[in-house]
């Protein structure tokens, strides 16, 4: 698909523009910035739509809604994850595709427009929406991928891919970490709710993408999931609601964080480890975004399984990190076996004003060298 080269030279001068500004206080003192969030803003708001080359073939009427959910770690594994979506019997042939994690123009997704590649690969109408504008290649494994190559737009998002035609499309902003995530790991942007009316015939519905954040507390995501819930408060059609809404069950970015999340790993039986780990939605450390949903007539019980979608790795953890450099390398058994019991739900559908249905997670796509560090989640829709 053709790219915008307007698109590609604003982005970049974006990033020239705010390369030397260590902090974002700073950058928003500047003389700079009146016109750059300006510019900012005009880039956050675009949304990205994509049409298939000939319409994508009808379902029967009254037909169950078929839901893909999957954080895709980019498209940085993009040949393993097309085959998944075009091969394997649980994803090949979806009615509605949600992906977080989707990148426009980054190197570690080979510079793709990884929605664009998507949609004209599985013949699908999508819609994609910016996140953050990237400044480095980025994190963990990113570099990697990125294999030396540059960044060309250097965007990062959500997309929603449709058997039938996305009519109108909005997204809400959420209250986001922006200090942490421009000073600490050089992105502007922020977490929003990308909500798309989908036209099936007879029976038009909503879908709903969101990533929550996942360095800071539970009481954040519930913030920022009561910002989606309250722009879906007047919908009276029904609503299917998914994403990685990265309820690891832990409060991240307090002074304690690494001692409660060590000691959890570390010291808690197994059955009941598993057990928070896996119903985030239930117990004493659940997550509250949970109650918000239930407050606001969503249930998701019967649309997932409560399996994990993510196996911890902690050297993608700033807290494993410090408690690794703190003890030194005579631990690293009881860490590697800590590890190994860190297997968290992070991913769901949510539903409101559908009959019922069903879904599961789907095993062997992730994990190092397969498709993405996520399971994808599938679910029906009656």
């Amino acid at each position: 698909m053709s790219r915008d080269p307007a698109l590609l030279d604003e982005c970049r001068a974006l990033q020239k523009a705010i390369a030397h500004y260590r902090t974002l206080a700073e950058l928003r003192a500047s003389r700079e910035w009146p016109d750059l969030e300006r510019r900012f803003r005009a880039l956050f708001e675009r949304l990205f739509r994509y049409m298939p080359d000939t319409p994508p073939p009808s379902r029967p009427t009254g037909s169950p809604v078929r839901a893909v959910q999957w954080n895709i770690e980019h498209g940085n594994w993009y040949e393993p994850l097309e085959r998944a979506l075009t091969q394997q019997p649980d994803l090949r042939d979806t009615d509605l595709l949600f992906f977080n994690e989707i990148d426009l123009g980054m190197a570690r997704a080979a510079n793709r427009d990884v929605t664009g590649d998507l949609a004209k690969t599985l013949n699908r109408y999508a819609v994609w929406a910016p996140l953050f504008l990237e400044t480095t290649s980025g994190r963990d494994d990113d570099p990697i991928a990125a294999a030396g190559r540059e960044n060309q737009e250097s965007l990062f998002g959500l997309a929603i891919l449709s058997r039938w035609p996305i009519g109108k499309v909005r997204v809400v902003d959420f209250p986001s970490p922006e200090r942490m995530q421009f000073e600490l790991e050089r992105m502007v942007g922020r977490h929003v709710a990308l909500i798309a009316e989908i036209e099936r015939p007879g029976a038009p519905f909503v879908a709903v993408s969101a990533h929550l954040e996942v360095h800071r507390t539970r009481l954040e995501r519930e913030h920022q999931m009561r910002a989606a819930l309250d722009a879906l408060r007047d919908e009276r059609r029904p609503i299917i609601f998914a994403g990685d809404w990265n309820t690891h069950t832990f409060d991240r970015g307090l002074w304690h964080s690494p001692l409660t999340g060590a000691g959890a790993l570390l010291f808690w039986p197994g059955p009941m480890l598993r057990h928070r780990l896996r119903h985030p939605d239930r117990g004493p450390f659940h997550e509250p975004l949970f109650d918000r949903l239930r407050e606001a007539g969503f249930t998701w019980e019967t649309f997932v399984d409560f399996e994990p979608t993510l196996q911890v790795r902690f050297d993608r953890i700033d807290e494993a990190r410090i408690v690794t450099q703190a003890l030194g390398p005579l631990i690293r058994p009881l860490l590697d076996w800590a590890e190994r019991r860190g297997a968290l739900r992070l991913d769901w559908f949510a539903a409101r004003g559908w009959k019922g249905g069903r879904g599961h997670t789907v095993h062997g796509l992730d994990g190092p060298g397969k498709a993405s560090d996520h399971a994808p989640i599938v679910a029906e829709f009656e």
